[in-house]
């Protein structure tokens, strides 16, 4: 006799795994937002510069390598 293939049953996340739920940020005054997030363009800038540089130069290498 020839059986039917079994069908997989879905798997099921324990809830040991789900995503934490998300807790409160604490209260920040409007011009702390403002200076953080002035801190982080400034960080954002940098890297950014950091990346061009990076870039640059390995095009250079990869144009005088053969």
């Amino acid at each position: 006799m020839v059986y039917p293939p079994r069908i997989p049953k879905p798997l099921k996340r324990p809830e040991e795994q789900r995503w934490p739920s998300p807790t409160p940020l604490p209260a920040v005054p409007a011009e702390d937002i403002g200076k953080i997030l002035k801190q982080i363009l400034e960080r954002l800038d940098t890297i950014e510069k950091r990346l061009d540089n990076i870039e640059k130069l390995l095009a250079q290498t990869h144009a005088t390598t053969p």
